[in-house]
């Protein structure tokens, strides 16, 4: 079994705010590929524009930017 979580961020007066917090304390890894698939779907993506990445091993959300950031994965142009 996994865990699940994810949320969206963003910036507010220079500092990161996570918000649509969902968290699944217990999920197959077939339901997760099936929520991976109906989200390609339903925005008319494919898989090689998705990367699953494991940040649990950071304890805040400044630590997964800057981790992030470092390999150049995400749009800085946002982030303070």
């Amino acid at each position: 079994m996994l865990e699940m979580v994810s949320y969206n961020f963003k910036i507010i007066r220079g500092v990161p705010q996570k918000s649509s917090i969902t968290r699944v304390p217990e999920i197959s890894k077939e339901q997760l590929g099936d929520i991976v698939q109906n989200v390609m779907r339903k925005t008319n993506t494919s898989p090689d524009e998705f990367e699953e990445l494991d940040l649990s091993r950071f304890s805040t959300i400044d630590e997964q930017l800057e981790f992030l950031k470092q390999q150049d994965m995400v749009d800085t142009m946002y982030i303070m």
